[in-house]
């Protein structure tokens, strides 16, 4: 059985920006020396394709040993001295079955694709069968920025063609939508009247929660963005062939909030910041996919800069909604932030965003205060410095609660990783994580059948009791600390 890998470094751009000729040179040597022994080690055929990208193709014997020892070249990577103020890293897609080499290359450049969407630093690989579910090693590290202005611009120019293509414009964001989803949402909106089209954003006014009836509340104030507001049922009766529809702040279908309209969509555009995991809908017209970025409000924002002039303004309303979104995944700006993070934040500002509406809007009750305080409250220790909240199998607790919690807890001292689990539903456990950097929650949580960030992810599992849910998660925390 043939096996064919595809290798990229993650950062090589960055770390080469501010190099002289002879230590790129000397970069580019200890690199491909590197690959080359690995190479060599297990008998695999590899060439460089080009200046970041190499290729090899090896026997299934070969590449069992690989896998043995987990692609520790991904470390040995990391480790090298590259004379550079950046780590380097390295992504593979490795696919292989009885398929012909044609089906077995695409489907390691989609796995590679799917390795630099999820953060980089990881490897990703898959049988060629499409019924074969992907394994993933590696991605112990912060995702790399990729993006651009000159990539932000060229999505931008892309999203303003797709549009000019379409009618109406639907946008819809996860279940039960958190701030984030809702201002991307809108700020999308904003960028379908920037180019005349009918925009619609779907909504189910019994699927939202306490934070959100708020903001919705705020929403009917202003009756021409209220307007937008469709329910998925209502939706379907509009739908037709000179439609699309953009999902945002998520990117897998099952999370849709009324997966009938979703189904209903033949063409379909991608805005989110979550990495990417084994669930994605086929054939996208456009994926802007970015898990460094902080919210996809940034993203948003981002898109909005290059379509906006003095006629076409966004309204300051829908920029208040945006830099919430961007405070809410941010956590008011101590996590996931960059540069980026706060000249969007800064457009926003300039551009009428009311900082007293993000404030009511992000604000807590005393009843919500008072429910986080008693989650904190149930915490033990799991390791030294990784902590689970299980509730009361009896209450029952919305999303924003369960989240807050787990960030509170991260915050305390020498706490490198949170858990919180509640009921959120009848038949349905949820469970929220958050990591300080040093432990990937993504990973723990695809484990759980969910996914995420690196640093924040989730997972919903149901017909479980609250104890067996709680103890397939530390039987995976164990498995962590076993590595370690």
């Amino acid at each position: 059985m043939t096996v064919i890998g595809i290798i990229s470094l993650d950062n090589y751009d960055d770390i080469i920006d501010k190099m002289d000729d002879k230590n790129i040179s000397l970069l580019n040597t200890l690199v491909t020396t590197m690959i080359s022994d690995w190479a060599n080690e297990y008998h695999i055929f590899y060439k460089r394709v080009n200046t970041d990208r190499y290729f090899f193709v090896a026997s299934m014997n070969e590449f069992e040993q690989i896998k043995e020892k987990k692609f520790d070249i991904l470390q040995r990577l990391k480790e090298s001295n590259t004379n550079s103020e950046f780590v380097l890293t390295m992504s593979m897609g490795v696919a292989y079955g009885h398929s012909s080499m044609e089906k077995i290359g695409e489907v390691a450049q989609n796995n590679l694709d799917m390795a630099l969407a999820r953060g980089g630093d990881q490897v990703v690989l898959k049988d060629a069968d499409s019924q074969a579910k992907p394994q993933f090693f590696g991605g112990q590290t912060e995702g790399t920025i990729r993006r651009t202005r000159t990539r932000s611009r060229a999505m931008s120019t892309s999203l303003k063609k797709i549009f000019s293509e379409n009618k109406k414009i639907f946008i819809m964001g996860h279940r039960y939508p958190d701030m984030d989803a809702i201002g991307s949402a809108f700020g999308v909106a904003a960028l379908a009247q920037f180019n005349q089209k009918e925009c619609y954003v779907i909504i189910e006014q019994d699927e939202v929660t306490e934070d959100t009836e708020r903001c919705l509340t705020e929403i009917n104030k202003h009756p021409e963005i209220a307007k937008l507001i469709f329910s998925g049922k209502k939706a379907l009766e509009y739908i037709d062939d000179d439609s699309v529809l953009v999902m945002v702040d998520y990117n897998r279908p099952s999370l849709s909030i009324s997966k009938e309209a979703f189904e209903a969509f033949d063409k379909i555009m991608i805005i989110d910041h979550h990495r990417r995991g084994e669930e994605f809908p086929d054939h996208p017209l456009l994926t802007y996919v970015e898990p460094a970025s902080s919210s996809a409000s940034e993203l948003v924002v981002e898109l909005i800069q290059f379509q906006s002039n003095k006629r076409k303004k966004v309204p300051k309303f829908i920029a208040g909604l945006l830099l919430s979104g961007i405070y809410v995944d941010t956590k008011s700006f101590f996590t996931r932030t960059t540069a980026q993070t706060f000249q969007m934040a800064s457009y926003l500002k300039s551009h009428g965003a009311d900082l007293t509406l993000v404030r009511y809007l992000l604000s807590s009750d005393l009843n919500s205060y008072l429910q986080m305080s008693e989650l904190v409250a149930r915490s033990e220790y799991i390791t030294k410095n990784i902590v689970v909240a299980a509730a009361s199998e009896n209450e029952i607790y919305d999303n924003v609660t369960a989240s807050k919690a787990a960030d509170t807890l991260l915050s305390m001292n020498d706490i490198e990783a949170a858990f919180v689990i509640t009921k959120q539903f009848e038949h349905e456990i949820s469970i929220n994580a958050r990591s300080s950097g040093g432990v990937n929650v993504q990973r723990i949580m695809e484990k759980l059948g969910g996914g995420g960030h690196f640093s924040n992810a989730a997972t919903q599992i149901k017909d479980q009791s609250m104890k067996e849910v709680q103890k397939s998660l530390i039987n995976e925390l164990k498995k962590l600390d076993d590595k370690e």
